[in-house]
């Protein structure tokens, strides 16, 4: 974990000179990495530090959002109507970012740090060790198909998205075990569809909070058509998939 925390900082660096969205999206992968980590530890010290990292990324969920939303606008519209949307959310954008580059100059991020390099020297080696890794990936696993199993009987969006953090945290930890590429592969593949499908959800939300406009009006009828694609194509993908749905569980 010392590269994923040196990449951060560097991340965190870059972001107090100048935002960029890029830079952020850096940020919050190397966090996420950490935090699947930390999770298959069962310390006290790594669920408290698991939450407090969770903290910093919860602060950078708007931005996060927001980004994604101006990318995914900027292609979907024209551009007189793309610069329409710009403009009409353009203190809500200023905001979000703002809060992500006030966060990183807190004391309480420093003060973070700090622990997180002492937590990091003094952690126990088992709990990063091959046998404790494969356990992790096995314990991740079986987390995904049973949260499948959940998410096609429930259809809704919370159990899409535990569906999602499941294939995302079991991603991680087999990419932090470095001896399974295929189970990486069809990880990133899923996790394509489900990051698509997701962000069709968090941007209908959005627009449910902003003022009406024609352009809002417009994007809310192209992404609910998006959702209900990317969430298609994700059932037909994960339905006796060998890996997800091995024993085909999910069609009854």
């Amino acid at each position: 974990m010392l590269k994923l925390t040196d990449e951060i900082e560097r991340s965190a660096e870059s972001l107090r000179q100048a935002y960029r969205p890029e830079v952020l999206y850096m940020f919050r992968v190397n966090s996420r990495r950490v935090r699947s980590i930390l999770k298959h530890m069962g310390s006290h010290r790594s669920r408290s530090h698991r939450k407090t990292w969770g903290g910093f990324a919860a602060a950078s969920n708007d931005a996060r959002d927001w980004d994604v939303f101006l990318a995914t606008a900027e292609k979907l519209l024209p551009s007189t109507e793309y610069r329409s949307f710009e403009s009409l959310n353009a203190e809500r954008v200023r905001a979000a970012h703002e809060a992500v580059t006030g966060m990183l100059e807190t004391t309480h991020w420093q003060r973070h740090l700090g622990q997180w390099r002492d937590f990091l020297r003094t952690v126990d080696e088992h709990a990063t060790d091959s046998d404790h890794s494969r356990a992790a990936v096995a314990a991740a696993l079986e987390r995904v198909r049973n949260t499948l199993k959940t998410a096609l009987a429930a259809d809704d969006d919370h159990a899409w998205h535990r569906f999602r953090i499941s294939v995302k945290e079991l991603r991680y930890v087999t990419d932090a075990l470095g001896d399974n590429d295929e189970l990486v592969k069809a990880c990133k593949k899923l996790q394509t569809l489900l990051g698509d499908w997701h962000d069709t959800v968090v941007q209908l939300n959005l627009l449910d909070e902003l003022p009406g406009a024609p352009v809002h009006d417009r994007l809310a009828d192209i992404v609910t058509g998006r959702k209900s694609d990317f969430l298609s194509r994700t059932r037909k993908l994960v339905i006796g998939h060998p890996v997800f749905d091995p024993e085909g569980s999910a069609e009854s």
